[in-house]
């Protein structure tokens, strides 16, 4: 990390990737949060004393309105990230863990005020005409690997 750290947060997440038919539901993250306007997995945090799958049916819910069949554990991925907040050098710690999940339906976002504007199918190639965060194509490679 570039510097001296004056906080550290650790985040832990779970995410669904599902593809069908050749498009992949994201969903747009929503003004006033990190990475607002771009097009991420559905899923986030978990909540302290929930199971992972449970938080990952609650947030696909939340964020598309669909229920989901979790088909395998993908991976679990990590990253850090250094941000200045409120004048204070901070320290992101994403633990994230991503599902391959099968799930069918037009999607509609459920949860008012949240981090999330809008969820829809979008086609493979589309996904490198929008701004998408990495995670996209983490989750994706992870799923060509288990192919």
């Amino acid at each position: 990390m570039a510097g001296e750290l004056e906080e550290k947060r650790q985040r832990i997440s779970a995410y669904a990737v599902i593809v069908k038919d050749g498009q992949i539901l994201l969903a747009r993250i929503a003004a006033g949060y990190p990475g607002a306007g771009s097009w991420t997995l559905p899923g986030g945090g978990i909540d302290w004393g929930e199971h992972p799958q449970d938080a990952l049916h609650r947030e696909l819910y939340e964020e598309t309105g669909l229920a989901g069949e979790v088909i395998s554990l993908l991976g679990i991925d990590s990253i850090h990230l250094e941000r200045r907040r409120n004048g204070k050098l901070v320290g992101f710690h994403a633990v994230r863990i991503i599902y391959h999940v099968d799930a069918e339906g037009e999607p509609v976002v459920t949860e008012l005020d949240g981090s999330v504007s809008e969820s829809r199918w979008m086609s493979l190639e589309e996904t490198v005409e929008v701004p998408t965060v990495e995670l996209v194509k983490r989750a994706l490679e992870m799923l060509a690997a288990q192919a």
